[in-house]
Order: C-alpha cells, then structure tokens, then sequence
C-alpha cells in the first residue's frame, strides 16, 4: 500500500489541512488574476504615460534658461564712458533697458530708455519653440512701429545669441542680433554699424553721515539715508543741512583697456563722492574702490562718511 506521506524527519506523515491548501490555491489564483489585470490596464495606457523619462529638445530647455536670464536693468555706461576716453570714431550714447517678465508666460515688456529717462522704444518680446528651426523664436512686437524681424536664440560659449532673417528689413531701431550672458546684454541694429554693449545692473542702497564720525568717537553727526542707485553709474543726492548738493556714484568698471603700459588693470567696483554747484558744474571730492563682485562698499573722507550695500546690516546673516 503507497505510504500518504514520504516526508520525513519532525514532520514526518503530517498533512496539511485541507483549509490551508484551499487558501494556498486562493492565493495563487489572486495573484494570477493581480498580474493580468496590471498587464492588461499597462497595455491599454498611453505610452506617454508609461514612460519612464521623456527627453526634451535642447532648444525648449534653452528657452527655460533665457527665460531666467532675460529679466533686469542693464545699462551701457561702461561702454559710452570708454567710447569717448578712447576717442572712437562712432561712440555710443548711454542707454538704459529694463526688461520685465509680462503676466502672460514667455513674454517680456524691454523698454530702451536714454539718460533722462524718456522712452526710445517699448517692446513686446515673446519667446516659442522653434521645431523648424530647431532654435527659439522670440517675436517682436514695437508699441510705436509694430511687428518686427523675429530673431532665433542658439546656445553658444557661457552665452546665448540670437540673429534674424537676413531679408527682413523692418524698423531699423529693432534688433537684428542680440548676445545674452549672466552679466552682459549686447544690441545690434540696421541702424548702427556699433553693437550697444549693456551691462546688468545691480541695485544698492546708501546713507551718509556728515561728519564722518569713525574708531568708536562720540561725536553728534548727522545721517543721510535711504539714497537708492544702481552700479552701472548711476548717481543719488541729497541736500545737507548747510544747503549743499552732495551725491554719491557707483560704478562697477569693465577695463577694455589697461591704464598703463606692462600692466594688467583689473576691474573694481568704485564708490564716488560728488558736489554739484549751481551753474550744474560738478567736482569729485574723492573715490574708493574694491572687488567687481562686492556687494557693499564705504568710503570715509572725515568729514562724510558713504555706505553702499546690497543687504542691510539690520536683515544679513550674522557670522563668525
């Protein structure tokens, strides 16, 4: 007679119960049932949902960065003021551009000022995918002479720069190539055989005390504050309580040049204190100067003393 069981050892002749192999059976037939049900509804699913990752092209991704880089207020001071030192023979005017990113995504408000402040031109730049041209497209629309050349961004060394059809001939002011980096925005236009080179700005405020009280003296002095300016020479003023017209002026100097022979001048960020008279002349009283990248910087002359910061000493992070 065949044995029931031929285990052997501790659990010789033992038997499962017939509940537990019914749940076993149960179990198996759940987890078929689990598997080709996930393999059906997997089949049925668009492969865009199944997809693990989805690369995008190079040029959508590009948009996303000019996109982050585009928004400021640039200036091309450093170049209007070098323009005339080196005697050039088509020097540039000083402009000012602020570009803002509008409410609607991928639009941008540039607007082109000179050194009054009165509007040049306001325009409408909006920012697609090119698939065609495998670049991205920013459409030009002028508020005063409306639609222009589109131009194409490409992604070049550490910058991006942009061109338009070489057959478009719409407003001549409009740019026909542009050149964008983190610090850098270069304009060029039918209109000028010079490329307008702007720098991107940053905003610093100032007080000044007069008399420039310092090492720790108990001495009554009066403060001057909240003066607002940016780095790209611009200057703010304030009247003293003798009835002076006294100002302050950053400049953050981009050398193309060296200031003498056998020597590499290196670029600083300068704080200026100025006097304007009333017959608008004016007379720099003395300067001092630091690291490009600093973000405050001082001057004591003893009897005024100038602060310039990006962050207050009253909301900065203290540190060892």
């Amino acid at each position: 007679m065949t044995p029931a069981s031929t285990i052997s050892g501790p659990t010789q002749d033992y038997l499962p119960p017939p509940t537990l192999c019914a749940r076993r059976r149960h179990t198996h037939l759940r987890c078929m049932v689990g598997a080709a049900l996930g393999l059906a509804l997997t089949v049925c699913l668009p492969a865009n949902l199944r997809a693990q990752g989805q690369d995008s092209a190079t040029w959508s991704r590009d948009r996303q960065v000019i996109e982050a880089l585009l928004p400021g207020f640039y200036s091309n001071a450093n170049q209007a003021y070098f323009d005339g030192r080196r005697q050039v023979a088509q020097p540039q005017n000083r402009y000012n551009v602020a570009i803002e990113a509008s409410e609607d995504a991928h639009v941008f408000i540039a607007t082109r000022t000179d050194t009054e402040g009165a509007v040049i031109s306001e325009q409408r730049w909006s920012l697609f995918d090119d698939e065609a041209k495998r670049a991205v497209r920013m459409e030009i629309d002028d508020t005063q002479t409306g639609v222009q050349c589109p131009i194409w961004w490409t992604r070049d060394a550490a910058q991006f720069s942009a061109t338009a059809a070489t057959d478009c001939t719409n407003d001549p002011d409009s740019p026909i190539a542009l050149s964008l980096a983190q610090q850098q925005l270069w304009w060029s236009s039918r209109q000028s055989d010079s490329t307008i080179k702007l720098h991107r700005s940053r905003a610093f405020t100032c007080y000044a005390d007069i008399p420039g009280v310092g090492g720790g003296r108990d001495e009554p002095y009066t403060r001057y504050d909240n003066l607002s300016l940016h780095d790209q020479g611009a200057e703010t003023w304030f009247t003293d309580k003798d009835g002076r017209t006294l100002g302050l002026r950053l400049f953050n100097v981009d050398w193309p040049i060296n200031n003498y022979e056998g020597y590499f001048t290196r670029d600083s960020l300068v704080i200026y204190v100025v006097e304007k008279f009333e017959d608008d002349t004016t007379k720099e009283h003395g300067y001092a100067f630091t690291l490009p990248e600093a973000n405050r910087i001082g001057i004591n002359l003893k009897w005024l003393l100038a602060s310039c910061f990006m962050v207050s000493g009253k909301v900065d992070t203290p540190t060892m």
